[in-house]
């Protein structure tokens, strides 16, 4: 075949080829556009359960030739008025007929709208809504010669937007926490609330802060008392102070002191006990100090008679 010849089939299969897309465009098919859906003028004493923007799916029929312009098109967000949403007991309905108006405007008289998904958005707002208590599901660790103190969550507790039908189970929204590494200095971070099904929450995060300092062991000597003991009876103990040692965080070092602590002897471990040495236990001490051991862990006593 001569180079004449070559372009002459180039020539014939090109223009076969252009008579075949005009004919093949010109046919009806189907395509999805996908549309923004922007809620606006939203009051701001309401408290919503979404910011109100959102994307519907329309599944549309036409020509080819129509369709590819869509295909390169970019379509105007649907902007609903929020007075324009039916309002049924604090349930807010954005219904089809409401965003296949405001579709149909940006579509060709020729286009037809076969579906729309979703074809109703629901938001809820604050008159429906209760506060539901966030839980922390943590799990982490601090290095040696370190002492967390304990997590707080900020803000504690959410609004949750839900059908009656949830909310009447829920007791609690949750936050997981993991910490991959040993905690050397305090966490702080913020956590997305678990997701549930059906559910809004409002914030959508909490700010969790977990407490790591340094620690470094005190110790007091604490009389040993009794309890539990007849009216008519004395325990006398044998040393009658004993030591209690504790691993205290840096920051209430200088907070605790040994009027916090209580050391005793419970008179129903050694009633009836034919032995001399009764084993002692801590009664009272604070919520910040860990690791607490009595020196001796036993002592010897005597029960007199008053």
């Amino acid at each position: 075949m001569t180079g004449r010849e070559t372009l002459i089939f180039l020539f014939f299969l090109l223009v076969s080829c252009c008579l075949w897309l005009m004919l093949t465009l010109n046919q009806d098919y189907e395509t999805e556009i996908k549309v923004a859906v922007n809620v606006k003028d939203i009051p701001e004493d309401v408290g919503f359960s979404s910011s109100g923007e959102e994307v519907v799916t329309v599944r549309v029929r036409d020509r080819g030739t129509t369709l590819i312009n869509y295909t390169f098109a970019s379509f105007l967000p649907i902007a609903v008025d929020y007075r324009e949403l039916i309002n049924r007991k604090g349930r807010l309905t954005l219904p089809t007929s409401l965003l296949r108006r405001h579709v149909e405007g940006q579509l060709v008289s020729s286009t037809a709208i076969i579906t729309m998904q979703p074809d109703t958005f629901v938001y809820y707002i604050r008159e429906s809504a209760l506060r539901f208590p966030v839980r922390l599901n943590a799990n982490y660790t601090v290095a040696k010669q370190y002492v967390s103190g304990a997590p707080r969550i900020t803000p504690d507790s959410v609004w949750v937007y839900a059908p009656k039908y949830i909310t009447d189970t829920l007791k609690a929204v949750s936050v997981e926490l993991r910490a991959e590494e040993e905690l050397r200095d305090s966490l702080i971070v913020t956590v997305p609330i678990t997701p549930v099904s059906g559910v809004k929450c409002s914030p959508s995060t909490v700010r969790v802060v977990v407490p790591v300092s340094p620690f470094a062991e005190k110790g007091f000597e604490i009389p040993i008392i009794g309890v539990g003991l007849p009216e008519n009876c004395r325990l006398r103990t044998f040393p009658s102070h004993v030591k209690v040692l504790m691993n205290v965080n840096m920051a209430m070092y200088d907070k605790v002191s040994a009027t916090d602590f209580e050391v005793g002897v419970d008179y129903s471990s050694i009633q009836g006990s034919a032995s001399p040495r009764a084993k002692l236990r801590i009664l009272s001490a604070p919520d910040n100090v860990r690791d607490i051991r009595i020196v001796p862990t036993e002592v010897e006593y005597l029960i007199e008679q008053l």
